[in-house]
């Protein structure tokens, strides 16, 4: 049974870096508060009863990072985050079963990029509840829209009306002033987001079961899979080896608080469940709403951009976008300069929970492997160039070595009286050589320094676009 239930959502999603600081007007004029770790009155305004303490939000990060995660000034390129609170209730319904939770507040970050990040914070307020209610619940909130047999039968009700998924949940009711801007809303669907995976949200929660109850391989694993109830109600474990399950524990759990407290990881959940009593978790819950979620945030994001810069260069033409991988090389080369670090938490604790969302996330595997395909394209697409080039350096030695022979003179006689071009049938051989040549070398400049006015317009609307 779980007696306490915190649970964030993440929710990836693209803009147009031109639209940034409108995004940021529209949200102030909706109720949102810009975040600074200065303004001390935010350290309890969007947690229920949970207060964040800023000072140790700036002590966790390296400077380095910190400055970038918590800017001054709304006009920064960096990590621009607003926060608002609501605390409305509304209750998830699923076959004949309901759970009445809470909305206790939205953040709307504007990353780097062009890149953001949704953060719906909820709580369980008709607890206890069994462990496969709680999962359950998680399962089908984070669905945006269910497409899925397993992921459909969910609805939410609420004092404003009723919603069939999550999307229309919050893109109708809570942040509908956000659907505008973004990028995915022009096709009404998530599949244009490269970076967001079968279209579920990453979730996190903290779980406060029974004091002294016994916490089970098993229940580790359902957390870490997000294994709730079938669609018929019983409830759902998505292995019957225990071998298999005993390992997966041994590999994703954090076991620093164990026996009492454990942290399972895993690519589509980050869950803390405990079996201490309230009181005693006060810290604890603070971590997994200020510390913990920043850690989770920032891995988030690496991941986000990687993914996207893995869907860019597949897009790629091949042999024919050169400027466009240059832009990616640029783009990925900014992203490893100044966001992208090995190590950005200062404590231990820190540090080992990152490893295993970098583990996890594949972060590692993914920027080696976008920064050795887009290096060997640029490779081949130099190589392409200089074959170009040598081709175009034959042919202009070819005139070069004509126009020689010709004592650097292509002048016809005939040519002196532009109403005498009808005596060209009456040209001798080095005359039609010398008639040839100088069309030739009329037409190749032209159709150069065209080709050349078009790729110089084409690179200067690609710089644009990246600056928007």
């Amino acid at each position: 049974m779980i007696k306490h239930a915190y649970m964030t959502f993440l929710l990836p999603f693209a803009y147009h870096s031109k639209n940034r600081r409108r995004i940021c007007d529209v949200l102030q004029h909706e109720g949102f508060s810009f975040f600074t770790l200065d303004n001390t009155a935010l350290e309890n305004a969007f947690y229920g009863d949970i207060t964040i303490v800023h000072e140790e939000l700036a002590q966790f990060f390296y400077p380095f990072l910190e400055d970038k995660l918590f800017p001054n000034d709304m006009d920064s390129p960096d990590f621009i985050r607003f926060s608002k609170a609501f605390y409305t209730q509304g209750s998830l319904h699923h076959q004949e079963n309901h759970i009445n939770y809470e909305v206790m507040s939205i953040d709307v970050t504007l990353c780097p990029f062009g890149n953001g990040i949704v953060t719906v914070r909820t709580c369980i307020t008709d607890t206890p509840h069994d462990i496969s209610d709680i999962l359950t619940f998680i399962h089908y909130f984070r669905v945006l829209e269910a497409k899925l047999r397993e992921e459909k039968g969910a609805s939410h009700h609420f004092s404003f009306g009723h919603c069939s998924s999550t999307s229309e949940l919050l893109f109708n009711y809570f942040i509908p002033y956000l659907k505008p801007f973004l990028l995915h809303q022009q096709d009404h669907s998530y599949e244009g987001l490269p970076f967001f995976e079968d279209e579920r949200m990453f979730s996190s929660a903290y779980l406060i079961g029974d004091e002294q109850a016994e916490i089970l391989s098993e229940h580790l694993f359902r957390l870490g899979q997000v294994d709730g109830r079938t669609p018929d109600g019983k409830p759902f474990i998505s292995s019957t080896n225990p071998q298999y399950i005993s390992n997966y524990v041994k590999e994703h759990a954090y076991t620093r608080w164990a026996p009492n407290s454990y942290i399972i990881t895993s690519a589509q959940a980050q869950m803390t469940f405990t079996n201490m009593p309230l009181e005693k978790c006060t810290h604890s819950l603070q971590e997994f709403m200020g510390t913990h979620y920043y850690n989770l945030f920032t891995h988030y994001f690496y991941k986000m951009m990687l993914l996207k810069l893995s869907y860019e260069y597949s897009e790629i033409k091949w042999g024919k976008d050169k400027q466009v991988v240059n832009a990616l090389i640029e783009l990925i080369t900014k992203f490893s300069a100044r966001y992208y670090f090995k190590e950005v938490i200062v404590r231990t604790e820190g540090r080992e929970l990152s490893q295993m969302l970098r583990k996890f996330f594949r972060i590692k595997e993914h920027y080696l492997e976008t920064k050795e395909t887009l290096d060997s394209l640029y490779r081949i697409q130099e190589d392409q160039s200089d074959n170009r080039s040598n081709n175009l350096l034959f042919i202009l030695t070819v005139f070069t070595v004509v126009s020689g022979i010709y004592g650097m003179n292509l002048v016809i006689e005939g040519w002196k009286d532009s109403s005498d071009l009808g005596n060209i049938w009456s040209y001798t051989l080095f005359e039609w050589v010398a008639f040839i040549t100088a069309l030739s070398g009329i037409g190749l400049s032209i159709i150069l320094v065209f080709f050349t006015a078009i790729k110089t317009l084409q690179n200067t609307l690609r710089r644009s676009k990246r600056k928007i």
